[in-house]
């Protein structure tokens, strides 16, 4: 990183003076010189480019050297003022200092005096500047700090809510949100490997453009898709990089992550900007992949726990027709048993009634008595059959 010129004013009527500053004093790429030849040119120029120090001539045409350094302090310049003052004159430069003045040059000038009053006057002002920039550094840090602070905050919180969610639209719309909101990006889908086919099919998505909209429920021809699903790692492509992998055009930055159990990828979570001309900073890659991991143990507690529920209204299902089952088994039994004793009571009138009857009847009888027996087998078989 380039270090930081110092500026420097100076406001003095002789341009020799100002020309020997200049060119033998202040020369070379350490300064940045600016000049003006009378008080109101050196204040504009003072306002205009706010110089780290200011070389003032005390005695000058038009304002003098003491209403310019009040006049400086009311712009509210804070900066060191060297002031020039003739040899003799030196109470001049003194009385000076309480109006703002730091330190004092006499004239003929020497160029090794002014130099070590200036550079004395620059290492407050660059003192005062190296600790602003550390308190910038420090409040950036301090910021990023609390920022990923809370990002990871609301990512833990997030993993507990969905991989306690059984619910699986609920489930995929609160990891969108989620994606969107940690990454701070235009758009999230989600993607899901189709068991039977193999084929990616776009799940979900937030805030999709319509191209996107239009390929919900659909298999997937992507690219970068197909390259995660291979490698299990997340991706990140932005600009240039993104437009070889045939992406829309509005899309200015990405981050896929695969959605992995045990080493076998299930899915991947998306993340575009589309909107915002801004690509991802490479922290969000991990964060998303955090993120994808949940969703992924999410996704298979849930299919567990759909498959697990199926099954268990299979069985209750199975288990009532297996009770209305015996139920007409029960009923089919009684009404076999009560066909029984009425058969048995026929046939034994029957036995009465032959002693005493014609032959022909009795041959009928005969008939009728062999008929009513075969039934009592009929009837004694489907007893067996239904009892067992």
């Amino acid at each position: 990183m380039p270090t930081q010129r110092d500026k420097v004013l100076i406001v003095d009527d002789d341009p020799e003076v100002r020309s020997l500053l200049r060119e033998q004093v202040l020369n070379g790429n350490r300064f940045e010189v600016f000049e003006a030849q009378d008080g109101a040119e050196g204040l504009s120029q003072a306002k205009q480019h706010d110089p780290d120090l200011i070389v003032l001539d005390l005695v000058m045409p038009g304002l003098r050297g003491a209403d310019f350094l009040v006049a400086l302090k009311s712009q509210g310049y804070t900066g060191p003022v060297i002031v020039e003052t003739k040899r003799g004159n030196e109470a001049m430069a003194i009385d000076c200092f309480r109006l703002g003045a730091t330190d004092y040059l006499t004239k003929p000038l020497r160029e090794a005096e002014v130099l070590r009053i200036i550079e004395h006057g620059l290492e407050e002002v660059r003192l005062r500047r190296e600790r602003k920039e550390l308190m910038t550094r420090l409040q950036q840090t301090n910021s990023q700090l609390e920022s990923r602070i809370k990002t990871l905050t609301t990512l833990g919180s997030v993993g507990k809510s969905v991989t306690g969610m059984l619910d699986v639209e609920q489930l995929l719309n609160r990891v969108l949100e989620a994606a969107i909101s940690i990454t701070g990006s235009d758009h999230a889908t989600l993607m899901l490997r189709d068991e039977e086919s193999g084929h990616l099919i776009m799940r979900a998505g937030k805030n999709m453009t319509l191209v996107m909209q239009e390929k919900l429920g659909e298999p997937v021809n992507d690219e970068i898709a197909r390259l995660v699903m291979t490698s299990g790692q997340a991706l990140t492509a932005a600009g240039d990089a993104l437009k070889r992998f045939h992406v829309s055009a509005d899309m200015l930055a990405v981050i896929y992550a695969p959605m992995l159990i045990q080493g076998k990828t299930i899915g991947i979570l998306t993340v575009g900007n589309h909107r915002k001309r801004r690509v991802f900073e490479d922290e969000m890659a991990s964060l998303l992949q955090i993120l994808a991991d949940y969703a992924a143990i999410a996704i298979a507690n849930a299919r567990l726990f759909g498959a697990l529920e199926k099954r268990a209204r299979n069985i209750e299902r199975a288990y009532e027709e297996l009770k209305t089952r015996n139920t007409s088994r029960e009923r089919t039994l009684h009404g076999i048993i009560a066909l029984r004793q009425p058969l048995v009571d026929v046939q034994t009138d029957l036995k009465r009634l032959s002693g005493a009857m014609p032959p022909k009847l009795m041959s009928q009888l005969g008939a009728l008595s062999q008929k009513i027996s075969g039934l009592l087998d009929s009837v004694e078989d489907m007893a067996r059959q239904e009892s067992r």
